[in-house]
């Protein structure tokens, strides 16, 4: 009578791990940004615009890459961290979601004819940190390109970045994305070049 235990107990234990390996497998590859509180911005553009975002990544870099002060961390990627681009309309939907709440525009779409064409690359760097006691560091890079949506010329082009520090990664990568996108707007609603165009 003893055996069967013993198999059973041996099953669960080749089961087990493989089905939290799944489950995290799948948890990453839902990893998609959630708009948190947006604050309507004071200086809205009188444009309409189409939002569209054509890449977007996580990476994984070295450890304390992220404390150097390098313009250039993609130079330290050591791998892909999570496979959000598989994602990418459901990360284009949601950053059309805060926009929609921080109304930098005065109409936004995704398909549509509109005055401007606001086309991102969201790159998102996850560093280890030096010490597996600190927190990891999570750096979110989007580098944005403004363009007559009619004749296609280019206007203005812009980055905006965001940090934020934890143990797991969809809380932080939330926080930095979303500093990303406030200091991308921000610098966008601030270019005085934009008030002068006349579309």
């Amino acid at each position: 009578m003893m055996p069967l235990p013993a198999r059973v107990w041996t099953s669960e234990s080749v089961l087990l791990p493989a089905f939290a390996a799944l489950l995290l497998t799948l948890s990453c590859s839902q990893l998609v940004y959630q708009p948190g509180a947006v604050v309507p911005t004071a200086s809205p553009l009188p444009y309409s615009a189409m939002v569209r975002l054509t890449e977007i990544e996580a990476y994984q870099v070295e450890p304390g890459a992220t404390m150097v002060a390098d313009p250039r961390i993609e130079n330290k990627v050591t791998g892909i961290a999570q496979p959000v681009s598989k994602a990418k309309k459901d990360w284009e939907r949601s950053i059309a979601d805060y926009l929609a709440a921080r109304k930098t525009f005065t109409y936004l779409s995704t398909d549509s004819q509109t005055d401007l064409d606001l086309t991102m690359r969201l790159h998102i760097y996850i560093d280890p940190s030096v010490d597996s006691d600190f927190h990891h560091v999570y750096v979110a890079r989007i580098d944005a390109t403004l363009a007559e949506a009619s004749g296609k010329r280019a206007l203005s082009k812009y980055i905006g970045f965001g940090k934020a520090t934890g143990e797991e990664d969809r809380g932080p990568i939330n926080l930095a994305v979303q500093a990303a996108l406030n200091d991308l707007f921000g610098k966008i609603e601030n270019d005085q070049r934009l008030r002068k165009y006349r579309l």
